[in-house]
This record gives C-alpha cells, sequence and structure tokens, in this order.
C-alpha cells in the first residue's frame, strides 16, 4: 500500500530555528547508583520507571544489576554507538548520558525550558534528537544537538507536540505527536538527512485509515516501526513515502497499558530479533516483556523485579 507524503498547509507549515549552544547543568539531585555495577561486559536492559528510578538488567538473564536513582521524571531513552545510554529526564528538562554500566552520569544537557519526552541518535553523524512534549498550551519542538553541542530546533504547527522520533540507518529523522486524546488524530513528520525543515507526511494505517493513537515509533534495522498497542506496524519510507509492509501481534494479555519499546539488534545492519516493551496492567501490576521479532505472537519473557510503571527501555550491547 502506498502511503502519500506532503508539506503542511498554508500556515501551519513546519518551521526551522537556527542553531543555538547547547548548556550543561548539574544536576541539583545527587544522582548515583545504589548497588554497583559490575558485571557491565554484558548487554543491559535500562528501564525507566515511575517513581523515578532507572532499574538496569541484564539483557539475557534479566537479573535486576542496580538502580540508578536521583531522576525526577524519566521517560524515553536511547543508546549511540558507542553504547551510552541517554536518559529523557521530563521533569528535570534534562537528558542524562550514562556509560554502559556506568553508575553516575558522564553528561547532563540542560533541555529547558523544554521537556524531553523521546530521543534518537542518528548513525551517521551521532547527532542527537530529542523530542519535545511541553503541554496542551505551549508547543513543543524536535531538538538536536550535533558534536560541537550546537542545538538546532524545529516545529511543526499540525504536529504541535512530539512524542516520539527515530533514526534510520541512512539519517533520516522520523517524528510523531503520539498518542493525542484530542482531537484524535496521530500525525507524523520526516526530516530528511541535510534537511532544513519538518516536511508532514500521512501515514495510514492497515485499514487505510489515519492513526488515532501511537505509542512510540522506532527503527528495526529494517524498517520503521509503529506501535500502535497490541500491534506493531513495519513501515518502509523512501523519499517521504511510506509503504506499509506487515505487522506483528505482541501481547501477554489484553488489559494493559503501552509505552515506547526496544529492539534487540546484535548485528549492525541486521533486523532485530526480539523487541522489549515495558506494560502496566490494568489492575495495577507492571512488569517488561520480551518478544520475539517480527514473528510477533505471545511473550517469550518478562520481568517484574523492581517494575513500577514502566515507561521507557533501552538496550545497551556490551562494550567489552
Amino acid at each position: 500500500m502506498l502511503f502519500s507524503a506532503g508539506c503542511a498547509p498554508a500556515g501551519q507549515g513546519p518551521v526551522s530555528i537556527g542553531a543555538q549552544p547547547a548548556t550543561e547543568r548539574a544536576s541539583t539531585t545527587q544522582r548515583r547508583s545504589s548497588v554497583p555495577l559490575n558485571e557491565a561486559p554484558t548487554n543491559l536492559l535500562y528501564v525507566t520507571n515511575s517513581n523515578a528510578e532507572v532499574t538496569v538488567y541484564s539483557f539475557l538473564k534479566r537479573k535486576l544489576l542496580t538502580v540508578l536513582t536521583g531522576f525526577t521524571q524519566p521517560m524515553g531513552e536511547c543508546v549511540d554507538a558507542s553504547q551510552n545510554v541517554y536518559i529523557a529526564d521530563f521533569g528535570a528538562h534534562q537528558i542524562v548520558e550514562y556509560a554502559h554500566g556506568g553508575s553516575t552520569p558522564i553528561k547532563t544537557i540542560d533541555d529547558s525550558p523544554d521537556s524531553p519526552y523521546a530521543c534518537s541518535i542518528d548513525p551517521t553523524t551521532g547527532n542527537l534528537a530529542v523530542a519535545n512534549n511541553d503541554g496542551a498550551s505551549q508547543p513543543g519542538n524536535i531538538a538536536i544537538w550535533n558534536s560541537t553541542g550546537q542545538r538546532t530546533t524545529y516545529t511543526d504547527a499540525k504536529l504541535f507536540n512530539f512524542e516520539g522520533c527515530a533514526y534510520d540507518d541512512k539519517g533520516t529523522l522520523l517524528v510523531t505527536n503520539g498518542y493525542v486524546q484530542y482531537p484524535y488524530q496521530t500525525y507524523f513528520a520526516w526530516l530528511p538527512k541535510g534537511g532544513s525543515q519538518l516536511v508532514d507526511i500521512t501515514v495510514f494505517n492497515q485499514y487505510g485509515s489515519k492513526w488515532g493513537g501511537v505509542e512510540g515509533i522506532q527503527w528495526d534495522g529494517k524498517y520503521f516501526v509503529i506501535d500502535e498497542g497490541y500491534q506493531v506496524y513495519r513501515e518502509s519510507l523512501i523519499h517521504g513515502l511510506a509503504y506499509y509492509v506487515g505487522e506483528s501481534a505482541m501481547s501477554f494479555s489484553d488489559e494493559y497499558n503501552y509505552g515506547p519499546y526496544a529492539f534487540f539488534i546484535p548485528t549492525p545492519g541486521a533486523q532485530a530479533t526480539q523487541a522489549v516493551e515495558g506494560l502496566t496492567w490494568e489492575n495495577g501490576g507492571s512488569s517488561v516483556g520480551y518478544w520475539n521479532y517480527p514473528a510477533g505472537g505471545n511473550g517469550t519473557a518478562q520481568i517484574t523485579h523492581a517494575i513500577d510503571k514502566p515507561f521507557g527501555v533501552a538496550i545497551s550491547l556490551r562494550t567489552q
């Protein structure tokens, strides 16, 4: 199925704001690790929780290794080529960077007055993109930091706020306003590599309808993936045109809420082999689920220890 692409209507077009220097600041809350992390030479799973903690597990054994504290409201996460983990602290208006297995931050980026919701790393440049959601009365933006610390922001009146962003392997950035309660409409835009403004695109679901809610977007090594909750839909985005290429149903039950997810891509350039997502059950329980990918189906494993209404997940591959 071919999906259409186009610019925003007159008066609602994307706007690119000039670059400005990024600043860093020390956190007012001491960030620390409550447990010594002595198993860093392994693949790690980072989970942001509603109790303001980030719990870190061995990815394969699903063993709790450490708890990172000092956050206000940690949400989305992303990982760079060095396997450093970036945690978007929505409440503190900061993005906090940890080395793989590190117990203290190696960098804290001041995103104020914006509120970082999700992030992604451009594999071709190392640039950090942050989706800022600044509330119902304040437009958000996509903020991109380059290697020299320069920050460039992009806005789009049609999307207004941003809840998801993901780079593909060519440096194209796909963004969305995510789950919008009113009006019940999810929009998408993309920033072509080297582009100067966001370009609005229309992406229909498998029923030929526009999206009513999206929990997150990611790159699976081959396709952009849109998470609706029960199902993830793989889209091939080429020159602003999105092609629907398949779906995977992933669920433990039909009674949970959803959040951003992560893919396990052990071989660079290959498609993901597993998907991981945080779950908050309607009865108040919480867990993190594992699925085979792209097959989908029922979950293969889950983590419940030290999980508290999880939001974001990220996988950092071992560095030794």
